[in-house]
């Protein structure tokens, strides 16, 4: 039976589009609904010009980072279905599906704000278009605009799909109510795979590693043939340095579909992890082939780029990333490193700071950051940013070593014997005896000793003493010496 909103006379076009469309010859699509009015027939010769404009900017491309390749190339389709799509929606001849395309058409534009409005309306009239919900999310900036447009949301389980995925996904900052509608959708559906590969990639970005891992087992264990997201567990895997799982994984999935984006991204990791970047950069191009908008794997075609040396094509490469996906924030990190390299630290401290925007619990931006700093002799803002690594999840051992040296080099000895005994204790526990060790000791044995605290200076030089550098061991012994001789003597003003 015919659609309530296909008219008769034009109902026999619309299936005949429909399957020209099935067979994706979009412009033969676009031609038999030339003249209709129908709001699926409207639909589907609109977005039939839209993919083949999309096509033809996909061929005027061709290869990924090549001398051929015109990252500028546009949609020459936008402006034609843009104009018919502004006056439909001023008249209000829109429908849901319309309203999504026209939204599509504006985030391509750069007209964001507008954007928004029209997904709003698209999801409110038809709910259960994930693509309309995914682009709503990458217009928004910040997850205080989230919060802003929630009272404007449909009331439906699409609503909490929506907030728990752009929360986790694109600013995992606020991993708590994340977490809690990821809860509220695991009761709902316990047996949802998207679900459960949710709430791995929130593991994942919450760098649970272990628990991560755990995660994916099980959704492999369950859909054996299921690529989406594999490649997040790629990245688990390259972390933590499971090179024998990620061979399985990458074999597994190339059986599966070795033409998947996800896939080309698994094997690319893989050779990766091996050192072979030349056939990691090979995957990662061609991933990007499938998918050209496929953030992730411009991230880490950049990160191969760097290993390999090649400043420039990681630079491209990380940019590329943050056009498909400004909130990334390891793109953002691999921006600031590669200005790094190239000695370049103003450059590098401005990408450092859009990575600590997004992830601001990261003590690793952070003291990249305080490391610029260092560089340009910035002492205090030094400080202030190992200080602000503190703060994080895991405290990072760099700054714990870093900050008790930039206080004694600023004079300030209260802070920096404070930040020599954490520094201490952090080494202690792992066992370490190290140049930073004895350093330390020394340095206590000093303060103690100006202090009046002969014992505990005493103990200090003699840890120091156990340490491996010659130097500091004999530093250590005539300091000794000297503790030992005011003890026997009882004359405490020798120490003046």
């Amino acid at each position: 039976m015919a659609s309530s909103d296909i008219d008769l006379t034009e109902f026999d076009a619309y299936l005949m589009a429909k399957t020209f469309f099935d067979l994706k010859e979009y412009d033969r699509c676009a031609s038999v609904l030339e003249g209709c009015t129908g709001h699926k027939s409207r639909f589907l010769r609109l977005y039939s010009k839209y993919l083949v404009g999309e096509k033809k900017r996909e061929q005027d491309t061709l290869e990924v980072l090549g001398p051929l390749d015109n990252g500028m190339a546009i949609n020459k389709e936008l402006e034609k279905i843009a104009l018919e799509l502004s006056k439909c929606y001023q008249d209000g001849a829109l429908d849901a599906f319309c309203k999504y395309l026209y939204g599509v058409v504006l985030i391509k534009q750069q007209r964001k704000s507008l954007a928004v409005v029209v997904l709003l309306e698209s999801v409110n009239q038809y709910p259960y278009n994930w693509s309309a919900w995914l682009d709503l999310g990458s217009c928004l900036p910040s997850y205080a605009a989230v919060m802003k447009i929630k009272a404007e949301l449909p009331i439906s389980f699409m609503m909490t799909y929506f907030l728990s995925h752009v929360t986790l996904e694109r600013f995992s900052d606020q991993y708590e109510d994340g977490a809690l509608w990821l809860q509220e959708l695991s009761e709902a559906f316990p047996k949802s795979a998207y679900v459960k590969s949710e709430r791995a990639i929130a593991l994942y970005h919450a760098r649970d590693f272990p628990e991560a891992a755990k995660a994916f087992e099980e959704l492999i264990k369950e859909n054996p043939h299921r690529l989406d997201s594999l490649d997040v567990f790629s990245n688990v895997l390259f972390v933590t340095d499971n090179r024998a799982r990620l061979s399985f994984l990458a074999h597994s999935c190339a059986m599966t579909d070795n033409y998947r984006p996800e896939t080309c991204c698994i094997i690319g990791n893989y050779y990766s992890m091996k050192a072979e970047h030349d056939k990691a950069v090979t995957y990662f191009r061609r991933a990007l082939r499938f998918n050209r908008s496929y953030a992730s794997a411009w991230t880490l075609l950049g990160h191969e780029y760097l290993e390999m040396k090649n400043t420039y094509a990681a630079v491209e490469s990380y940019r590329r990333a943050v056009d498909y996906n400004h909130r990334d924030y390891r793109a953002w990190n691999g921006l600031g490193q590669t200005y790094e390299a190239l000695k370049m630290h103003y450059y590098a401290l401005n990408y450092y700071q859009r990575a600590t925007a997004i992830r601001p619990y990261d003590g690793r931006m952070w003291c990249a950051m305080a490391e610029c700093y260092e560089y340009l002799d910035q002492d205090l803002a030094a400080i202030k940013c190992y200080t602000r690594a503190l703060l994080g999840s895991d405290q990072e051992k760099m700054a714990l070593k870093k900050l008790p040296k930039l206080y004694k080099k600023i004079g300030d000895t209260e802070a920096a014997a404070h930040y020599f005994r954490k520094s201490l204790e952090q080494l202690r526990e792992e066992q370490s005896e190290s140049e930073d060790t004895s350093e330390a000791c020394i340095f206590l044995a000093l303060y103690e000793r100006e202090k009046g605290n002969l014992t505990a200076a005493s103990d200090y030089a003699t840890e120091a003493m156990q340490c491996s550098s010659e130097q500091h061991q004999e530093d250590a012994k005539a300091l000794l010496r000297d503790i030992r001789s005011v003890l026997d003597t009882g004359d405490l003003d020798d120490m003046e």
